[in-house]
């Protein structure tokens, strides 16, 4: 393949005992025979004294032997052996930087502005991507109409690999249960650069939740009809001691997303039932960052009422009625699916039937709550 470069010879050895993909197998360029055309893709790795790992990150980026590609790395003023590898593979990046920064959105978004391809994503510097990823993206992204497509992604424990599974994007029937209840697997996402660009870019004040954030922001401007969902393994995230993983700066930080959201819906009450259900910081700083058309405004009180609805539903299942009939009585029926609706009703019925001492004639119990 003359026209296709092929890089593992020119690249640094790899470390001593290194072997396998990244470090001494590359994609054979060959693959790309196949496309029609060559999308360009711009890829931001973000880091901060990840020496340990960024080797093996940028490896894999570089040796997807993609032709059309721009790489970026943004580091944050790493003072252990981080510069020194970058400096390897410095020839091959598009650029990259070391200073100090306001965190990993911040530095995402310094990269997104030098970027000026059509597909993007960032790759913390603590995973990888797996062999052949660009391949099958590119033939995700060979119609204009995807904006985005969801591969599948590897989440291992560093100190165990043997913990592992792979897990992909779901997306449920509606776009308002979605934006309720689906998470984005960021590693493995990859969207139109001009869209995140037209979003906004990532939220700066967010250190955990940034890509779920803009997630939301998605799918309530442009729906699920653009997302091209694939079973093909993209990514591998890892799970290590350093890793930036907190449950509690985690679930408040997600679960801020739809207090802001009720907010400025002006759905008060359910965003006090969100606040507490939570126990949020009502003066975190943050807020949902969106010019909502009439179109978002109602999906968004969907999803908002899909989150009411679900919360009465766990407390029912715990046996927490007062409560359960708190969020009941707070979400609108009208804003649910048929199938909610009659399912709320009932709900409705077995709550009265228990406060007047009649549970005794609920005949079926009620199923495990479950997004």
């Amino acid at each position: 393949m003359e026209n296709y470069k092929r890089l593992l010879k020119e690249l640094p050895a790899p470390p001593k005992g290194k072997t396998g993909w990244p470090w001494d197998i590359e994609t054979d360029p060959a693959v790309y025979a196949r496309l029609k055309k060559f999308s360009v893709i711009s890829i931001v790795t973000p880091s901060f004294n990840q020496g340990e790992y960024i080797e093996q990150t940028i490896r894999s980026v570089l040796l997807q032997n993609y032709p059309a590609m721009e790489y970026i790395i943004i580091d944050g003023g790493s003072n252990d052996n981080t510069i020194e590898i970058i400096k390897k593979y410095e020839r091959w990046l598009k650029h990259w930087e070391s200073t100090p920064d306001n965190g990993q959105s911040d530095a995402i978004n310094k990269g997104i502005k030098i970027c000026s391809g059509e597909i993007f994503n960032w790759l913390n510097s603590d995973d990888y991507y797996y062999q052949n990823c660009f391949f099958h993206l590119t033939q995700s992204f060979s119609s204009e109409k995807i904006y985005a497509t969801a591969g599948s992604y590897r989440f291992f424990d560093e100190e165990n690999e043997k913990k592992e599974k792979i897990i992909g994007l779901q997306l449920k029937p509606s776009v308002e249960e979605s934006i309720a209840f689906v998470l984005m697997d960021q590693p493995s996402t990859f969207f139109r650069l001009q869209i995140i660009k037209q979003l906004g870019g990532l939220d700066n004040r967010l250190k955990f939740v940034m890509d779920q954030d803009i997630w939301k922001k998605y799918l309530l401007r442009y729906g699920m009809e653009n997302i091209k969902v694939t079973k093909k393994n993209l990514t591998n995230f890892r799970l290590h001691g350093e890793s930036k993983t907190s449950r509690n700066e985690f679930s408040e930080e997600y679960h801020g997303i739809f207090y802001s959201i009720a907010l400025k819906l002006k759905l008060d009450k359910q965003a006090e039932l969100i606040a507490d259900e939570f126990a949020l910081n009502k003066n975190s700083g943050y807020d949902f960052k969106f010019e909502f058309r009439e179109h978002d405004r109602i999906i968004a009180a969907k999803a908002i009422n899909y989150l009411i609805y679900f919360l009465g539903r766990k407390h029912f299942t715990l046996g927490n009625h007062k409560k359960s009939a708190e969020f009941f009585s707070s979400t609108d029926a009208g804003m649910l699916k048929k199938k909610h609706r009659e399912e709320l009703r009932k709900l409705k019925v077995k709550l009265k039937l228990i406060k007047i001492g009649l549970s005794s004639l609920i005949k079926k119990p009620l199923k495990a709550a479950s997004a």
